[in-house]
């Protein structure tokens, strides 16, 4: 007898050893291989990032004088004048209108709609 093989025995060797080459080429069964999902470039992007908003708020603080002057005032006041401050200031609550979709309707009516489907 020959030794000749089917169509599916082929297939099935073809198979296994895409699946085998597969396994081979995936990074995390590499010996080497770092549990970090993050490459140094997208490190060093993060703070990079990171340090933007400091800025930001650096450059506000100077363009506002009041509130660098208010910065700069040393902590020691007294009591009495906080709560001074405190009776000074006014609240008023505003109630908060819902925001529309941008088709219009607002959530409530959505949900209704969506209810009666």
């Amino acid at each position: 007898m020959a030794t000749t093989r089917t169509n599916e025995e082929i297939d099935r060797e073809a198979e296994e050893n895409r699946k085998e080459a597969l396994l081979a080429s995936t990074l995390s069964l590499q010996p080497n291989f770092n549990r970090s999902n993050l490459t140094q470039k997208q490190i060093s992007k993060l703070q990079e990032l990171h340090k933007r908003p400091s800025k930001n708020s650096q450059s506000k603080a100077i363009e506002d004088g009041e509130s660098s002057k208010k910065l700069k005032e040393p902590t020691s006041s007294s009591s009495s004048t906080l709560e001074e401050q405190n009776h000074n200031k006014t609240v008023v609550t505003v109630p908060k209108k819902p925001q529309k979709l941008f088709w219009g309707l607002d959530t409530r009516e959505r949900w209704e709609r969506k209810a009666n489907m």
